[in-house]
């Protein structure tokens, strides 16, 4: 996953509410969202992202959360992919 993926600023409510699945936050996937969650510090931000489009048509597109800490990407989710 490339920093330059990185699309828009995420709260932790927003994106479970952006991820809301079955009734829970990202569904299937809570357990590696709480995972993740539980890995924040002080300071570390959510964002979303999204591959570049040509990934897509390629059927290599992925799109999800990431954990960044300091301006490093210190993990991930991964929401859509195809």
């Amino acid at each position: 996953m490339d920093r330059q993926w990185l699309d828009r600023k995420l709260t932790v409510a927003q994106a479970e509410a952006e991820h809301m699945h079955d009734g829970r936050p990202f569904g299937r996937l809570q357990g590696q969202w709480e995972q993740m969650k539980s890995q924040m510090a002080e300071g570390d931000e959510l964002w979303s992202f999204v591959s570049p489009l040509d990934s897509w048509r390629h059927l290599a597109g992925r799109a999800g959360v990431a954990l960044v800490r300091n301006g490093e990407i210190i993990g991930h989710l991964v929401t859509r992919m195809n």
